[in-house]
């Protein structure tokens, strides 16, 4: 017995035998996509396309950026993924500052090291 013949009849589709036929009133043209189904696809492809194109162009931008900062800054990580601390500004430590006084209440003061003395003054008196 041979099972091809059996399984391309079963399967949908079929694969052998006549193509079947179509309800009484139903043209072919009414079950394809038509033009209006080839157009949408091709706008899709088309926009797909450019979508790709800006994608590549941004990242190979900000690759170019990252190299040139790490030239700018002769700062060069041993591998890719390391992690370095982030430099902040002085208003960013400001206001991380305040908000730690704002929550926790004012930070205790402490006080300061003694400075090494200088050789060209003379010491204070105590």
């Amino acid at each position: 017995m041979d099972l091809f013949p059996l399984l391309s009849s079963v399967s949908p589709g079929g694969g052998g035998g006549d193509a079947p036929e179509l309800r009484p009133g139903l043209n072919e043209q009414d079950i394809t996509p038509g033009i209006e189904g080839f157009l949408f696809t091709a706008v899709v492809v088309v926009l797909l396309i450019v979508v790709i194109r800006d994608l590549a162009k941004r990242v190979r931008r900000m690759t170019y950026r990252a190299q040139v900062e790490e030239e700018m800054y002769g700062e060069e990580p041993e591998f890719p993924g390391e992690i370095t601390e982030a430099e902040i500004s002085a208003a960013q430590q400001r206001s991380r500052v305040a908000a730690a006084e704002a929550r926790f209440g004012p930070a205790p003061v402490t006080e300061p090291a003694p400075a090494e003395a200088d050789p060209e003054q003379p010491p204070s008196p105590r």
